[in-house]
């Protein structure tokens, strides 16, 4: 049951995005199980749950939820409504906790328990971003955690380990 678009590369019946190297990029879920907390994907954007309100169905119609949420990466609000047994796509989001080795040109230089090594993520434009700079530059050793999902990563956090 799988089929294959041309113009875009995308395996798109399972999930299977070919664009992010052919990882599974989501899941689909029925709306009606969706709560608080859980991630849904609006307008191509991975977000998370803030509150979702089921309506009765009407007369001739079908329940219908509506559902905000935040995107995971920046926090921009997002609404959709969706009737309540359709299923919408749930982005698969990893957290993945890395040492930090170096900061080159705002790039962070990171090593997994693995010995993988990642050098593909920015260094945060924000609060967080300076911080982490600082004290990398006053010699801490440090772990980051990426979170990635539809093939964007961000560092999102970090904690000084002994």
């Amino acid at each position: 049951a799988v089929r294959m678009v041309s113009d875009s590369k995308k395996l798109v019946s399972s999930g299977i995005n070919a664009e992010y190297g052919g990882a599974k990029e989501y899941d689909f879920v029925q709306t009606s199980t969706l709560k608080k907390g859980s991630y849904i994907i609006i307008k191509d954007q991975p977000c998370r749950v803030d509150s979702i309100s089921t309506s009765k169905p009407g007369k001739h119609g079908s329940a219908k939820c509506a559902i905000v949420a935040k995107n995971i990466f920046n926090n921009t609000r997002h609404e959709e409504i969706s009737q309540a047994h359709a299923t919408v796509k749930s982005p698969i989001v990893k957290r993945i906790v890395y040492s930090l080795m170096n900061i080159q040109d705002d790039f962070l230089e990171l090593m997994h328990d693995s010995g993988e090594e990642k050098n593909d993520i920015r260094v945060p434009d924000n609060e967080l971003g300076k911080k982490l700079k600082e004290d990398f530059e006053n010699g801490l050793t440090l772990s980051v955690t990426v979170l990635s999902s539809l093939g964007t990563e961000l560092m999102i956090e970090y904690k000084e380990i002994e």
